[in-house]
């Protein structure tokens, strides 16, 4: 693959103006990693090897897996889901997210529901990393009567989290449809245990400055533990548009309640490097140090927006409630 150095740091002074706040970054934006893939989900498997999942472009109910030893070489591995006939599900396969647990490996995936046409959570299970993954459920994992998707679990001294976004297809608050952010604890099968809690909806001007008229997005969680804090990833504004982005909330509790950072977005886009609507990411850490990563999508082609997407990998660090870009 004909890319620079993943972790390659060009240093640029340069102002993006974003609802109406004035930000300035010295972050020069790796090149892409993987092409027509969105939602991107890295494990850090215990064989020593980095797995990607994601949402592919024409998929058909399809999830494929790509493999990589460094994070900057990565291989198409193969289909690692396929949906069946027998399945609850049938179409608007996204955000597939997979956890290794008990020497078996899960996944967490939405698509819609052919009985009820709503968008809800699925979980399906393999003995490896690459696949096959079965639902062998044959159901949607929580018990909710309302669209959700972008599913993500923490696991934290034993406690099971199950991170979601209540769709804004179906949850109209004021006349305005509008996703949320919420958690659910699982057991330790898997299975929902209690009911869910609201965590946060848009509430900042960059999620509410109007992008599209009427909808409000908060989506796309991911959350990871720094010390005594634990820091949410997300994602804002609508998916096709330039001002997707990445904001970053904070708690001293998995359940919440969660306080968004002030100077958030911490990820937007860059017209001078033609980056646009970086979103939907997942936090991981490396397998062999304390580095951490987060792997989010951006449009493949900037100018129009939205459409086809690719995949980028930066260096995180955490503190002081939030997250910065590093080389």
């Amino acid at each position: 693959m004909n890319c620079k150095p993943l972790f390659f740091l060009a240093v640029s002074m340069l102002t993006i103006t974003l609802a109406g706040c004035r930000k300035e970054t010295t972050y020069q934006f790796p090149n892409a990693l993987v092409k027509n893939l969105a939602d991107p989900f890295v494990l850090a498997a215990s064989d020593g090897t980095y797995y990607m999942y994601g949402t592919s472009t024409n998929s058909g109910g399809a999830f494929k897996v790509w493999r990589s030893y460094n994070l900057e070489d990565w291989t198409e591995a193969g289909t690692a889901f396929n949906n069946t006939r027998d399945n609850w599900a049938y179409r608007d396969f996204w955000a597939p997210e997979v956890i290794e647990y008990r020497d078996k490996f899960y996944m967490f995936y939405t698509a819609r529901e052919k009985e009820t046409e709503r968008l809800q959570i699925g979980i399906a299970v393999s003995d490896a990393p690459q696949g096959p993954f079965i639902d062998e459920r044959k159901r949607p994992l929580l018990e909710l009567d309302y669209a959700v998707i972008d599913a993500s679990v923490f696991i934290d001294d034993d406690l099971i989290y199950l991170y979601y976004a209540r769709d804004c297809s179906e949850n109209v608050v004021d006349g305005v449809h509008r996703s949320d952010i919420y958690v659910v604890e699982l057991d330790e099968n898997l299975e929902q245990k209690g009911q869910p809690i609201f965590l946060f909806s848009p509430t900042q001007a960059w999620e509410t400055h109007g992008v599209q008229d009427g909808w409000l997005w908060n989506e796309g969680p991911s959350v990871i533990k720094v010390e005594d804090q634990y820091y949410m990833t997300y994602s804002g504004n609508p998916y096709y548009a330039f001002e997707y982005a990445i904001g970053v909330a904070t708690s001293q509790s998995p359940t919440g309640p969660f306080e968004k950072y002030e100077g958030n977005p911490v990820v937007q886009g860059d017209r001078d490097q033609d980056v646009s609507g970086p979103g939907h990411n997942s936090i991981f850490r490396s397998h062999d140090g304390p580095k951490t990563y987060i792997a989010y999508h951006v449009h493949m082609n900037p100018t129009v927006g939205g459409g086809e997407r690719e995949v980028l990998i930066s260096e995180v660090r955490f503190g002081e409630r939030k997250m910065i870009l590093v080389k």
